[in-house]
């Protein structure tokens, strides 16, 4: 080979090969990172997330979602405020938090100067109920923990701040003490007597780690609200009130197979900083896959069963917090959308 057709081929191949780096570059750019938060990495939240990130980066070449270990829903919306994160975990309660500047936000309110995230993709609720020993015959009614000890989870968490909502609609919760103590001693507190009561939660009807070793360690009971007091706890607005199967929650039980609670739907959420077309192919993947997103953790179980009423639902539990314009373009496809809902700017 002589030299000039060496040269040739040498600079054909390299043209080749920058055309080829050029494209994966261009390639690389049109592909949106996404960073999204959830919780602590190992808990469910996470791994749901880490789970449905991978359906949802399979599915769409021009999105990548990033799965973001957070200390949860209001931490990661503060991630999300400082710019650190695109998409949040969060609650409808938090939502209302986060946008009302109540309760976490009312000292230090999300950033003015950065874009707030909508509702975007709702997966599972947090059902919140009342137990108590088995053996106790003083605590019938929501109405009886008046003067009584009771744990709940962390102050200013969805998961404390629920129950408080409904127990001071009832005029309860200025007459009992929450206590806070690990959670790992929930059990042994409850069997000596340390607290009289719990506010436990299940995850899509999957109890937390710490409420299943409760449930495994101690005789219990269900504490269901009265017909009476149901009714004013309805009546607060910013959660939800559904049924819970006791059968299918607990390992033992619970003196009647399903009761009413009080609950919160939880999902992943972002702003504008996902175009509307963006939202709208996320959300159209979730639903269309439902059946492989239930396999990603058994908490979303019941939202394979109905994912876009899933939405529904909750949004209607919040219906003055914004909805992403491409998530309200997807419902207003399915004929699911409602006049009174929200839809946030582009």
């Amino acid at each position: 080979m002589n030299v000039r057709r060496f040269l040739t081929v040498v600079l054909i191949t390299a043209a080749f090969v920058l055309s080829l780096v050029g494209f994966s570059a261009a390639q690389g750019k049109q592909r949106q990172v996404l960073r999204w938060g959830s919780s602590q990495a190992g808990s469910s939240a996470y791994i749901v997330l880490f789970g449905v990130a991978k359906i949802i980066n399979d599915a769409l070449p021009d999105i990548y979602i990033e799965a973001i270990p957070a200390g949860g829903s209001i931490a990661s919306q503060r991630m999300a405020g400082k710019g650190e994160l695109e998409g949040v975990y969060s609650g409808a309660w938090n939502f209302t938090d986060m946008y009302t500047n109540r309760g976490p936000y009312e000292k230090a309110p999300y950033p003015a100067n950065s874009p707030k995230p909508y509702q975007t993709w709702y997966c599972y609720l947090a059902k919140q109920f009342v137990i108590t020993k088995a053996e106790r015959n003083d605590i019938k009614t929501w109405s009886d923990l008046a003067g009584k000890t009771i744990f709940t989870s962390v102050p200013g968490s969805s998961v404390y701040e629920v129950p408080r909502a409904a127990l001071t609609a009832l005029g309860v919760w200025s007459k009992l003490k929450a206590v806070n103590i690990p959670f790992t001693s929930a059990a042994d507190a409850l069997k000596m007597g340390t607290i009289d009561a719990i506010v436990g939660y299940a995850n899509g009807d999957v109890l937390i780690p710490w409420m299943a070793e409760v449930d495994t360690r101690v005789k219990l009971k269900i504490v269901p609200p009265s017909a009476a007091e149901f009714e004013v706890i309805k009546k607060v607005k910013g959660y939800a009130t559904p049924t819970l199967d006791t059968k299918k929650v607990f390992s033992q039980d619970m003196g009647v197979p399903q009761v009413n609670v009080i609950a919160d739907y939880y999902g992943f959420h972002i702003g504008n900083k996902l175009s509307t077309e963006g939202a709208y192919k996320v959300i159209k993947v979730l639903v269309e896959k439902a059946n492989e997103v239930a396999k990603v953790h058994a908490t979303l179980v019941a939202y394979a069963e109905d994912p876009i009423g899933m939405q529904v639902k909750a949004i209607s539990s919040i219906p003055d917090i914004p909805v992403h314009p491409g998530v309200a373009k997807y419902l207003k496809e399915k004929a699911a959308w409602k006049e009174e809902f929200k839809i946030g700017k582009e």
